[in-house]
């Protein structure tokens, strides 16, 4: 699943060369402890891969129940590196995107 740039491809680094993903997981049907294991299994996959030369850390999600999706944001020096976390924790992904963090308006 290729990544796709923002409509006029900016690409914003965040500290350290990285940059900031969003995953989009659908889970019907899912649980709220089963909520709690998946966030786990995906922070243990950084942990995991950052500790093979990879850096990647997983920021957090949030679950939007009424269509069953899981959005997860990331900071990482690649893709390739997210992918590998979602695949390695058994995460599938409806969709991987770089992500632009927009401050608070003032």
């Amino acid at each position: 699943m290729p990544v796709r740039p923002g409509p006029h491809s900016l690409r914003f680094m965040t500290t350290g060369g990285a940059e900031l993903f969003l995953v989009e997981h659908r889970l019907p049907k899912i649980t709220e402890s089963e909520l709690a294991l998946f966030q786990a299994a995906l922070a243990h996959a950084c942990v995991r891969l950052t500790a093979r030369g990879q850096s990647v850390h997983y920021l957090g999600s949030t679950f939007l129940p009424r269509p069953e999706r899981l959005l997860s944001l990331f900071r990482a020096t690649s893709a390739d590196a997210v992918r590998r976390v979602c695949e390695s924790s058994q995460a599938p992904m409806a969709g991987l995107d770089i992500a632009i963090e927009l401050p608070a308006p003032h």
